[in-house]
């Protein structure tokens, strides 16, 4: 393979201005509400949503950008922090998505979440051509080119994503990938040594999925990810929280009591807990648009009652907060013939407050201060 691009970029420089587009607000009246932004403020909990640059470049991106600088106090990269996105090919790194990410957060006066560093998954095909020791330089190279460039603009990095996959049969149902072949399960522990190295302030996350749901795939993933949690901390690997996705789906049952022991065994450890990518698939709701949504806002107030309500939780962040740009939305666009499209957010297509909106801004007022 060609030499791996380090810290070469085809960005423009990170203080590159935004798109104009994004800077003008639509021209609607201020709700007499408070933002989630405020109430979330005002209990000490930090309240975020995934963002994409692209979006902005839409006709609606003005309208895209108010509702984050609105409601949000936070925001998480969906895509430009991905190595999917970053390193298309061996000899370039493309910066640029990130560097207009962090632009926009740091104008709009927003923490940044970076999502993510190292993961098994959803990586460009060249990769899965190198050699062990390709990979392992790889794995250092990278981790060294986003941290030394976003140093002190990210306030917390998800350094390892979804690290276990029963379905994958390895020990510790750790998920297969180039960097467990390389590396075996130490790439987790060598992961955020490194990024303590490289940023000795920011949060250092753990996130992972599908621990949430009363079955037996959740129990899986919830036993697996504390027996992992608790052979790094034997290890004292710098860890700072563990990100639980919590896709919410319809058509799974979840008990709550359940899911706060499982919260409570790992505030034990010592993590802060992170809710990271919240939505609600509701493909198994039925009725009128109406209907789907006032099921979608009781699914989120099943969920998000309790768990805000467990002091361990210091963060909620939602994948996306309109409808229309929720990767949910995307699939269901590809998937010919169907006309019902999801309803899994907060804010409706034209960015309107949903009754889900009004579930989750209930819950905030409720929730104990932390």
């Amino acid at each position: 393979m060609g030499a791996i691009a380090t810290l070469c970029s085809t960005s423009a420089p990170l203080t590159s201005p935004l798109n104009a587009r994004t800077k003008s607000a639509p021209d609607k009246a201020p709700s007499e509400q408070p933002s989630l932004a405020a109430l979330a403020n005002a209990k000490g909990l930090i309240l975020g949503a995934a963002f994409a640059v692209h979006e902005l470049d839409k006709p609606y991106g003005p309208a895209y950008a108010h509702a984050y600088t609105r409601e949000v106090n936070a925001l998480t990269s969906e895509l430009s922090f991905k190595m999917s996105t970053l390193r298309p090919d061996a000899g370039t790194l493309n910066f640029a998505p990130a560097d207009r990410l962090v632009a926009f957060a740091a104008q709009s006066g927003l923490k940044l979440r970076g999502h993510t560093l190292i993961w098994n998954d959803d990586l460009p095909t060249w990769i899965h051509r190198l050699s062990r020791s390709e990979v392992a330089h790889l794995f250092d190279a990278h981790l060294l080119s986003m941290m030394e460039r976003y140093r002190g603009r990210v306030w917390a990095w998800d350094v390892v994503n979804e690290p276990i996959a029963p379905w994958d049969r390895l020990p510790g149902n750790l998920r297969k990938g180039p960097f467990l072949y390389a590396l075996g399960e130490d790439y987790i522990a060598r992961a955020f040594r490194a990024a303590r190295h490289h940023d000795s302030n920011g949060l250092l996350v753990l996130n992972e999925a599908q621990t949430e749901t009363a079955d037996a795939n959740g129990e899986v993933f919830r036993a697996s990810l504390l027996t992992l949690l608790k052979r790094l901390k034997a290890e004292a690997t710098p860890i700072d929280a563990i990100g639980l996705q919590s896709h919410l789906r319809s058509d799974k049952t979840y008990d709550m009591p359940r899911f706060i022991g499982f919260l409570d065994e790992i505030a034990a450890l010592g993590y802060a807990i992170h809710i990271t990518e919240c939505d609600v698939n509701d493909r198994a709701f039925s009725g009128t648009a109406a209907e789907r949504d006032r099921a979608v806002a009781g699914l989120y107030r099943t969920f998000l009652k309790p768990v805000l309500s467990h002091p361990a939780v210091k963060a909620l962040s939602f994948w996306q907060l309109a409808d229309h740009t929720s990767w949910l939305s995307y699939a269901a666009a590809q998937q010919k013939g169907r006309e019902r499209r999801p309803r899994p957010l907060l804010l409706d297509s034209d960015f309107n407050r949903k009754p889900a909106w009004h579930a989750v801004a209930e819950i905030l007022t409720d929730m104990p201060l932390r």
